[in-house]
């Protein structure tokens, strides 16, 4: 009976890897906070994302731009945290493709070494997209947190801070961000752990025993 673990390892590595997609293509890693916004943005609803931020007045109405920069005029950070969650992606497709040839109902590879290698390889990836993941999530909670410290701090003197209108709290992307990391982190982890040398037709299978018939000896007597 082949051994499940892979299987389900890369179960969660395609739960992953669609949580990455959107935590990636979200535009709510951050919104504005209704209770500690300014009084004169009270019912605007603002949220930003890794490409995109939003503004919106009036329900179903929103006003988007990609930050209208240009990238090398981006926040570090901010390039730092986009460049993170496209390696995550890409190591999440990538640990897909070669968890799935490292199954052993996958007949792609016919050689037990090379399939096992490529399996674990699968679960490197996938650990790889998780730590991505969840360093570029916390990086950017942990500026959303600061920010929203400072904002606080100003706002009690807005003569001396003028961009504090509008004040960000985490936003869903964050969350499930810290989901799929945890999710891919578990699947390469079942996926090293799990994908162990398949059984080899040239080394592990004892060879077939032939029966050979006994020959008579020529010095025993014919009775009657």
């Amino acid at each position: 009976m082949a051994n499940p673990c892979p299987s389900v390892g890369l179960l969660f590595g395609f739960l992953a890897t669609v949580g990455i997609v959107y935590t990636l293509a979200s535009k709510q890693w951050k919104v504005n906070s209704q209770v500690s916004s300014s009084n004169v943005n009270m019912g605007i609803h603002s949220y930003e994302g890794l490409w995109v931020r939003c503004t919106s007045s009036l329900p179903g109405q929103q006003l988007c731009d990609t930050y209208d920069e240009s990238i090398l005029a981006l926040p570090a950070e901010l390039q730092a945290q986009r460049a993170l969650m496209v390696l995550a992606l890409i190591f999440a497709v990538g640990g897909l493709a070669a968890g799935a040839i490292g199954l052993e109902c996958i007949h792609v590879m016919s050689e037990s070494k090379q399939k096992t290698m490529t399996g674990r390889t699968g679960g490197a990836l996938m650990f790889l997209a998780g730590v991505c993941t969840l360093v570029a999530v916390s990086w950017y909670a942990a500026v959303v947190v600061w920010e929203f410290q400072v904002s606080g701090v100003y706002a009690k003197n807005p003569s001396a801070y003028q961009n504090t209108a509008f004040a960000y709290e985490f936003g869903p992307a964050l969350y499930v961000g810290w989901i799929t990391s945890g999710i891919a982190l578990i699947a390469g982890i079942l996926l090293l752990c799990c994908t162990t040398g398949f059984r080899d037709d040239d080394s592990d299978i004892a060879p077939a025993y032939t029966y050979k018939r006994p020959i008579p000896s020529s010095n025993n007597a014919e009775y009657v």
